[in-house]
């Protein structure tokens, strides 16, 4: 028995030399306890961060984005709103003439688990999302690897790709937070798929809404490719192992799970996917031909593409110039890189070739896949198929965008990688084949990068597109001379000269940094595969070489400069002397709902600003109504002036312009600019006393555009009235119309009329909740010059009121709360029964 047990149980072999027997530092690692190992991980990824945003902990600066002052110009009616009655409403009534604040500013009633973290970012932010999507990230590849070190590399990695922060210093709250909770859908995935059980699918639920929740569904469609491509090479992978049913069985869980995660989001969505059939990301333009599929324009939806030679940025930062009068590349502006660096790199390339798994490989193809979709134009014959005829596909814009996600495979494969290199091979010949990889990866890396730092002009020229011309013609209008004249073209190839040599220094200085970090990371490998380092020390070497390299690009554009001293967005929104004058005004008028503005400060449509103080026309929203963009382009702006009757009918009494506009009077004179007085603006509330119908929109914009028509007298309608038919005003005609009460869920007018007529709101049409009421009695709203709303009324007084309340969104909270309780709840119930089942055994 005992010889027999020796055969089963021969002596061990001896370790290879980068492994020596003997112990001290080297088992180091190995001699602590799986929850020491976490806990001294978890430790360190808090260090870094917190590190990492010091600054705003412990010397009182904070992050305020362009974006986040956006926000709160946007959204400050409906906050005064809320400081007033508790509430806060679903109509935003001082942006684009107003719109429903779903895009905007709109919380959801239901709990679930993201409140409690979203409590912790009042006094923790951003760090508390940082150490959120660390600590998933971890997790994550903990699960699928089982290596704790390779784990930390993968979230320094991706916690610090240069774009998270850069995410931050534009104010891009919601995309930050949705990538933040992306590791947690992602592990929520691989659990299912490993453990197919009810309580995996109820996981996934949870994860899922929590991530669509984040309120930023672009970067969750983009997971969705990351999880269906790899669900179907696990998919592929069992048909050929023979585990098709348990495949299934995953599947099932996997979509009971999805079914109830979309319950469970239904507010929001909801209301936002009724929204979206109203708004240029889900409704075609009238001028659109006939057949156009929904959905954003491709021209518009393109912008931001990269191009193929961008994509360098991925490893040296400033290959186009980073940001600034030094960027190069073809897109309109830029914060920064999609930087990753040089040892993410090394290690994911390792990665793919060497380690064996199923998801590797699905999380390389997805990379190289998303890289492609982020060429957006620049590659129509993927990216317009994609466009045209997959779902959903059309409704996002900025084709950039997806490499926030490669930088996260990219993150996921360099653990894999740095899994591979310390594991241990079955045999001698696996660990030479490692040796063999490694070397060729990290020196045909660093051969690579040298090649492009020696002789950067053969890769890329180093000129913005068109950059020639567009200088040549600003040199020539200066000098007032042909662009074709001689002494132009020397002036503009001198420029571009003294432009190319500092864009080729900034490339050559970056290739250098890269090289550097990619040779001590070769260096490394090499001393580990020597035996000269342990496993643990190799790995945290590569985690320290990712975080130096990250943390000092980082810190180009989280500085000081982008840093403040005051956390209020609205700090930075300021009150001038003519925003005082009208206020003063609306106030002297009866308070809001009796006159909006338009602001030609900056962009007359783009600029969110004049939002803050006042019910403006213009605005700053990515999926506005479709019938307002309609109104924009092709009555308000359609010819070389701004439309008079387009600021009429909206009821735009006042213009701040820096310059004359038209034959407006001045209403105010400022220090820097001018309020100008519209007195043919209508009402808020008035009857006509004629109608047009004309059915055709392109026909509707002409006529309203066209001078002769008045739209204080007369309302156009896309259809007759039945049964009705306004009568004509007149001197002896009595038709009057006055604003009692103005608010985002409620207008009421006290109106009287000595005969049936049209009244007319110059309010924003939306069937989607917009309900009207003459006394008790309800009555339809119809759409009149295009896109305003009108109310048949008979003969006599009447109190005419409009209330805003969705039966959607009611329908929502209920759908959402039962749903959530059902998932939270038998999470909670299952656990407790396996906790019972391992107390017993």
């Amino acid at each position: 028995m005992a010889k027999q047990r020796g055969k089963k149980n021969p002596q061990p072999k001896q370790r290879p030399r980068r492994q020596p027997q003997q112990p001290g530092w080297h088992a180091f690692w190995d001699n602590l306890s799986g929850t020491t190992q976490h806990l001294i991980c978890a430790g360190l990824l808090l260090v870094i961060a917190v590190s990492f945003y010091a600054p705003i902990h412990f010397e009182g600066r904070a992050i305020v984005g362009s974006d986040q002052v956006v926000g709160k110009a946007m959204t400050k009616a409906q906050e005064d709103y809320r400081a007033e009655t508790g509430e806060l409403p679903l109509w935003n009534p001082n942006t684009f003439g107003g719109m429903p604040a779903y895009t905007i500013g709109y919380e959801t009633d239901v709990w679930q688990v993201d409140d409690l973290v979203r409590v912790l970012r009042r006094f923790f932010w951003p760090t508390s999302h940082v150490l959120i999507l660390m600590l998933g990230l971890y997790a994550l590849m903990v699960f699928l690897t089982e290596n704790k070190l390779a784990a930390m590399l993968a979230a320094v990695a991706f916690a610090f790709t240069t774009y998270l922060p850069l995410l931050l210093i534009a104010g891009h709250a919601t995309k930050f937070i949705t990538l933040a909770y992306a590791p947690w859908l992602l592990l929520a995935f691989a659990y299912a798929l490993r453990k197919p059980t009810l309580l995996a699918g109820l996981l996934f639920a949870a994860a899922l809404a929590v991530n669509l929740r984040a309120h930023h569904i672009q970067i969750t469609y983009y997971l969705a490719f990351v999880m269906g491509i790899w669900w179907l090479a696990e998919g592929i992978r069992a048909l050929r192992s023979g585990e098709a049913k348990r495949f299934g069985v995953t599947t099932g869980w996997l979509a009971l799970g999805s079914v109830f995660a979309i319950l469970m989001v239904a507010q929001p969505y909801l209301v936002l996917r009724e929204y979206n059939g109203f708004s240029i990301r889900g409704a075609a333009s009238a001028a659109a031909p006939a057949g156009a599929a929904a959905g954003l324009d491709w021209t518009y939806a393109m912008n931001w593409s990269h191009t193929l030679g961008e994509l360098s940025t991925l490893l040296i930062a400033d290959a186009y110039g980073g940001t600034g009068a030094t960027y190069w590349g073809t897109k309109i502006f830029t914060a920064g890189p999609h930087y990753v660096g040089g040892v993410v790199i090394l290690l994911g390339l390792l990665a793919l070739w060497r380690v064996r798994r199923v998801s590797v490989w699905a999380f390389g193809g997805t990379a190289v896949l998303m890289m492609a979709f982020a060429l957006g134009k620049y590659f129509p014959l993927l990216n317009r198929l994609m466009f045209e005829h997959f779902p959903l596909f059309r409704m996002f814009r900025v084709p950039e965008t997806w490499l926030s996600v490669v930088a996260l495979l990219l993150a996921m494969l360099a653990a894999f990688g740095c899994y591979y290199l310390a594991r241990k091979e079955p045999d001698a010949e696996a660990e030479a084949a490692k040796s063999k990889a490694a070397y060729i990866v990290s020196g045909g890396l660093a051969a690579g990068v040298l090649l492009l730092m020696l002789a950067p002009g053969v890769f890329f020229d180093f000129e913005k597109e068109g950059e020639y011309e567009q200088v040549a013609q600003f040199i020539a209008a200066q000098n007032s001379v042909s662009p074709s004249d001689p002494r132009v073209a020397q002036i503009v190839e001198n420029y571009l000269s003294t432009q190319r040599s500092e864009r080729v220094d900034l490339f050559t200085r970056d290739a250098r940094r890269t090289l550097f970090f990619v040779i001590l990371a070769g260096l490394l490998i090499l001393a580990y595969r020597r035996g000269m380092l342990p496993a643990w020390v190799l790995q945290m070497g590569l985690v320290l070489l990712v975080l130096v390299d990250l943390w000092g690009v980082d810190r180009r554009y989280f500085n000081d400069r982008v840093l403040v001293n005051d956390s209020d967005p609205t700090a930075q929104i300021e009150t001038t002397d003519y925003d005082q004058f009208l206020i003063g005004t609306r106030t002297e008028a009866g308070g809001k709902g009796h006159f909006r503005v338009l602001s030609l400060d900056r962009d007359a449509m783009t600029d969110p600003k004049p939002s803050f103080h006042h019910e403006s026309i213009g605005g700053n929203n990515a999926a506005k109504l479709r019938l307002y963009q309609d109104y924009i382009e092709h009555i308000l702006l359609a010819g070389r002036r701004i439309n008079d009757n387009a600021l009429d009918m909206m009821n735009v009494a006042y213009i701040i312009s820096p310059n004359p506009v038209g034959n407006y009077p001045p209403a105010y004179i400022g220090n820097n600019m001018n309020v100008l007085r519209n007195t043919d603006a209508v009402d808020r509330g008035y009857f006509v006393g004629q109608t047009e119908v004309i059915a055709e929109a392109e026909a509707t914009w002409a006529r309203l555009r066209d001078e002769a028509f008045d739209p204080r007298t007369t309302a156009i309608l896309p259809a007759p009235l039945d049964g009705f038919e306004t009568t004509p005003i007149d001197s002896a005609s009595t038709a009057t119309a006055q604003l009692v009460s103005y608010g985002p869920h409620e207008i009421v007018w006290q109106v009287d009329t000595d005969a049936p007529r049209l009244f007319v709101a110059s309010e924003v049409y939306y069937p989607a909740g917009w309900t009207a009421s003459l006394g008790e009695e309800d009555v339809p709203i119809h759409r009149v010059n295009y896109l305003l709303r009108g109310v048949a009324v008979p003969a006599g007084q009447h109190t005419l009121t409009m209330r805003f309340a969705p039966k959607t969104e009611a329908l929502s909270i209920w759908i959402s709360g039962v749903s959530t309780l059902l998932v939270y709840g038998g999470i909670l119930l299952l656990l407790g029964l396996a906790w019972q089942r391992r107390r017993k055994g």
